[in-house]
């Protein structure tokens, strides 16, 4: 039964599973290898997409080299935005047993464009403190603010504020542009799914980012150090070895992404399942 000291604003019966927002899926561990085994057993349509958004990603590189890096930004945005709908559509459809080909992945994973960049502004919003971050990051290196132990506390601790205020308000909508990827999914529909979805449950998700995070870096340590190292006098490779690894890493970044989407669905309805069950029971 719901709690003496909680508020309600109807007589309506609360339940304590309707509250308890527990969260059984698969360990950090065997999420990591998961999303391997499932890119390399489709390796039929994921190793073309890696080269076809590679091939792109290079030419798109190439031609925002005599540009400004605001350009270069927007065109590495695009990309991986097309990486993202794209290897998305592959693994929601190879995990449902269906056979796509990779012209399917290209051509039909685009159709949630326009509802993904709603929510993308939607984010942007979110990510104004750590805009403001910046910007005072900047004015304190300028004005030597830092140089003063106890100023540097201060700012360090308002940092961490913030980061820690944006990272809580990205939670769900980077979920939410898991969801928004589903066919006939509205932007704010989206929103409003995936923030219940991560109700009580924002912190494991960060967790499982900051781990992806740490993956990342790992990876591209092991990959990019060695070929910078053997092939320093060939900075064409270099480029082209980065944008590879950057393009295999946007894939496997997605594929993370919905693939704890998707369990986190799958066990929200065996806990709906198991509350209609005790509410009979107790009834």
């Amino acid at each position: 039964m719901a709690s003496g000291a909680s508020k309600h604003k109807s007589f309506k019966r609360s339940y304590r599973e309707d509250y308890a927002r527990e969260l059984e899926v698969p360990g950090m561990g065997f999420h990591i290898f998961y999303v391997f085994k499932l890119i390399f057993e489709n390796w039929k349509i994921f190793l073309p997409l890696l080269i076809i958004m590679a091939t792109i990603t290079a030419g798109l590189v190439g031609l925002a080299d005599g540009f400004l890096n605001g350009q270069t930004i927007i065109f590495g945005s695009l990309m991986f935005l097309m990486i993202w709908l794209s290897s998305i559509f592959v693994v929601r459809h190879r995990m449902a047993g269906n056979k796509i080909t990779i012209f399917d992945a290209l051509y039909n994973s685009m159709t949630p464009l326009i509802s993904t960049l709603v929510v993308l502004v939607v984010a942007a919003i979110q990510c104004i403190p750590i805009i403001i971050l910046v910007v005072a990051y900047s004015s304190a290196i300028e004005t030597h603010f830092l140089e003063t132990p106890f100023y540097a506390l201060l700012f360090f601790t308002f940092a961490a504020l913030l980061v820690l205020l944006s990272s809580y308000l990205l939670s769900g909508t980077l979920m939410a542009l898991v969801a928004v990827s589903a066919p006939g999914l509205y932007p704010l529909e989206a929103l409003k799914t995936a923030n219940e979805l991560m109700r009580g449950r924002k912190i494991r998700f960060i967790l499982r980012i900051i781990l992806l995070l740490i993956l990342v870096v790992i990876m591209w340590v092991v990959v990019m150090f060695p070929i910078a190292k053997f092939g320093g006098n060939l900075p064409a490779l270099i480029k082209i070895c980065g944008i590879i690894m950057s393009c295999f890493l946007a894939i496997y970044a997605s594929v993370y992404f919905y693939v704890y989407y998707r369990w986190m669905l799958r066990f929200d309805t065996k806990e709906d399942n198991g509350k209609k069950r005790s509410r009979k029971k107790n009834k």
